[in-house]
């Protein structure tokens, strides 16, 4: 893929470290605009506003208690999927990595204008304002872990198996627009967890047929060859669960 020009817009987070250095297998990349992670008070403070404070407790519960326990059950199980599809967790090339705060403020969208790429891929960030997917004319496109749009927002793969609907457990490539996972799908990869599986690890299995999905449709989305499908369906936004969901579930 000469003279295309490709740019990673992620987050500091393992996720994006297993995006990037399989991208960078097989493909050059340009640079990698890295956004701060937002802080956790403020992330809690505006999951207040959008879904209620009891709520955002029952996250905060379920993460501080249940995800050490369900992290460690499920150790030897995260290393062998994370073996099995070659997952590399090495640090971002610092020669390529421009920071910014967001990336939805300024910096980032001189620097984009400045890249003037043909493709940006997305990992991890958050919700991509208008104003930075209008300063260029690159696609932006997403590796969702969950299958749109029935799986928007958070845990895709958790919510399936909670709602006993397996067989939309996987993730979905799709392009951003300006709603949250709403964007026309071009592909979706599909599998099944295993009983060894749980909330951690349902991530890992996504990420790994997610990959896959997104390295082999690059040349088509370089080439302008992609096709796209948006479905009827309006889906759910789903998040985190609380401690007494999971427990319920």
């Amino acid at each position: 893929m000469k003279n295309k020009r490709i740019v990673v817009l992620a987050s500091d987070c393992e996720s994006s470290k297993w995006v990037y250095n399989a991208l960078k297998k097989e493909f050059e990349i340009l640079q990698v605009i890295l956004e701060t992670p937002i802080s956790k008070k403020l992330l809690f403070k505006n999951r207040v506003k959008k879904i209620g404070f009891l709520k955002v407790f029952g996250q905060a519960l379920f993460s501080v208690i249940m995800v050490p326990i369900l992290k460690l059950k499920s150790k030897e199980r995260r290393l062998a999927l994370i073996k099995e599809y070659n997952l590399d967790n090495a640090d971002f090339n610092k020669n390529e990595v421009y920071n910014v705060t967001s990336v939805n403020d300024d910096k980032c969208k001189a620097a984009i204008e400045k890249l003037q790429p043909d493709i940006i891929l997305v990992n991890g960030t958050r919700i991509i304002s208008k104003k930075i997917l209008t300063c260029t004319n690159a696609i932006f496109v997403n590796m969702h872990v969950g299958i749109t749009p029935f799986y928007r927002g958070s845990h895709g793969g958790y919510w399936a198996v909670k709602n006993n609907d397996i067989l939309k457990f996987g993730t979905t490539i799709h392009l951003i627009d300006t709603g949250v996972d709403t964007g026309a799908i071009i592909k979706q990869a599909f599998i099944l967890p295993t009983n060894d599986d749980n909330f951690v690890s349902y991530p890992i299995l996504q990420i790994g047929v997610g990959i896959k999905a997104l390295t082999e449709l690059v040349p088509s989305i370089l080439n302008q060859t992609y096709k796209v499908h948006k479905s009827d369906q309006k889906g759910k936004m789903y998040y985190q669960p609380t401690i007494w969901q999971y427990f319920t579930n």
